[in-house]
C-alpha cells in the first residue's frame, strides 16, 4: 500500500470517527443534564414530564424560545434560578453550567 493510500485511509477513518463522536454527543444529554435537568425538562428537552408539566418548565425544543434567549440569559437562570426554577450556582461550577447551556440546552434547538 502506498503512503498516499495509507494517509487517505487514516484521514477517512478519522473523519468517520469524528462523525460518530458528534452524532453521539448530539444524541444524548450529558450526565449533568440527566441528573439536574431531565426531571423537569425531560431527556428530550420537551418538558413533558409530570414535574415539568406541573411547573410549566421550558420546552427546549421551542425554536422561538431558543432564538430569543442568549447564552448569558440562560447561564444566569441556571445559576440564580427564576420563577419555579431552582438555582444551581452552589451545586454546579460555572464550567458545568456553561456546558449545560452550550452543549445540552442548545442541542435541543437542532431537534425541533
Amino acid at each position: 500500500m502506498t503512503k498516499s493510500r495509507i494517509l487517505g485511509a487514516l484521514v477517512f477513518g478519522g473523519i468517520a470517527l469524528l462523525g460518530v463522536a458528534v452524532y453521539a454527543a448530539d444524541s444524548h444529554p450529558s450526565d449533568t443534564f440527566l441528573q439536574y435537568c431531565a426531571k423537569c425538562h425531560g431527556e428530550d428537552g420537551k418538558a413533558e414530564t409530570p414535574k415539568g408539566k406541573q411547573l410549566k418548565a421550558q420546552n427546549f425544543t421551542d425554536a422561538d424560545w431558543q432564538r430569543d434567549k442568549s447564552d448569558e440569559d440562560l447561564i444566569k437562570v441556571v445559576t440564580e434560578g427564576g420563577m419555579d426554577m431552582p438555582s444551581f450556582g452552589k451545586k454546579l461550577s460555572p464550567e458545568q453550567i456553561q456546558g449545560l447551556v452550550k452543549n445540552d440546552v442548545r442541542s435541543f434547538a437542532k431537534k425541533s
